[in-house]
């Protein structure tokens, strides 16, 4: 029924302009990202609402999106997120897989509006993962179950970027169950927004390196380049689909569990 309902609010907003979205993604690209990303989360937005308010009668904010502690799940995971990069570059950078690049066209417009546009996509995405499905499957079963349902959606989300290759498939829904006992930990949406917003933001516009297989989500420039063998560093698919995510999103979760582990507990 989520599906369905955003389906129906997304569908106008798209449909009757597909062939301008087209066009105006080459002529401005920025401007169409900026607009598929603002709309795919007011849609995500509104459904969520119409769920909880007409469905479960609850309040909206009850999906996580309350600002109660803002600011300390903003550092909180931003540290986190810092921390899961620094780590993943820092062990390539030992093997002597990173080489630094002089920037070629930096823009801070152009990084902003990135960054704003990428803000909006992460929000959707973690609606999608630990918002109204994680929540309604938790509470007709349990958070275990909930977790890893969820975190399958959250891979299957990113399916066409796998082309068929095992890793990062295990590393995009491991990184679910990351986001998602960060949400678990804390009951707000916003501790794992912030994890995930600051990973991507740094891989992609920043860094310039690819991005869930996907080399357009950066902003025109390379900050380093990563090269070593495919199954430590990702290949194709970019450095969340090797084996050096894996430990890292292995060592976050373990972090996170026990850091958090009384606040678990209580809520599983």
């Amino acid at each position: 029924m989520f599906f369905l309902v955003w389906g129906v609010l997304l569908v106008p907003i798209v449909v009757p302009i597909n062939s301008e979205l087209t066009k105006w993604k080459q002529t401005s690209p920025m401007g169409n990202r900026l607009y598929n990303d603002s709309f795919t989360l007011l849609t995500i937005l509104l459904t969520t609402w119409l769920m909880t308010q007409f469905l479960d009668h609850r309040p909206f904010k009850t999906a996580g999106l309350a600002f109660d502690h803002i600011i300390k799940y903003f550092l909180t995971g931003l540290s986190v997120g810092i921390i899961w990069l620094a780590g993943s570059i820092g062990i390539a950078w030992i093997f002597g897989w990173v080489l630094p690049l002089q920037p070629i066209g930096f823009s801070w417009s152009v990084l902003i509006g990135a960054a704003i546009s990428m803000f909006f996509n992460v929000i959707a995405q973690e609606l999608l993962l630990c918002g109204f499905i994680l929540q309604t499957i938790r509470r007709e079963s349990n958070a275990i179950t909930a977790i890893i349902v969820s975190s399958a959606l959250f891979a299957g989300y990113h399916a066409g970027a796998f082309k068929g290759e095992w890793l990062p498939a295990i590393n995009v829904f491991g990184a679910g169950l990351l986001f998602c006992i960060a949400y678990i930990s804390t009951g707000s949406l916003w501790f794992p927004i912030f994890i995930h917003y600051t990973w991507d933001v740094l891989v992609g516009p920043v860094l310039g390196l690819t991005e869930s297989g996907r080399s357009d989500l950066g902003a025109g420039w390379k900050m380093i380049t990563v090269n070593g063998p495919p199954i430590f560093i990702g290949g194709k698919f970019g450095l969340e689909g090797g084996l050096i995510v894996t430990l890292t999103i292995i060592t976050i979760i373990i972090f996170i569990y026990y850091f958090r582990r009384l606040n678990i507990r209580a809520l599983l």
